[in-house]
């Protein structure tokens, strides 16, 4: 059963009416937002960590720099 507007009772609300289909691009910004405030939140933490806004670039320089050369050596190589 639809209906236009919520349903309310003594409890409370009820039902909403259904929405179809998934908005893809407050969805996407939304991930995006997320992922830039993750990275922030590490880039400060190694700030506080190191001192400086370079020795913080260094560490994550080198974590990337592990972290393919891990993913090199899980991928078979075909020349």
């Amino acid at each position: 059963m639809k209906f236009s507007e919520p349903v309310h009772t003594a409890e409370g609300l009820t039902s909403y009416v259904r929405v179809r289909g998934v908005q893809w691009g407050p969805l996407i910004l939304s991930i995006v937002e997320g992922l830039f405030g993750l990275v922030g939140v590490v880039v400060l933490i190694l700030v506080i960590r190191y001192g400086s806004f370079e020795k913080a670039g260094l560490t994550i320089d080198q974590g990337i720099a592990s972290f393919k050369t891990a993913v090199q050596g899980v991928i078979p190589h075909k020349l």
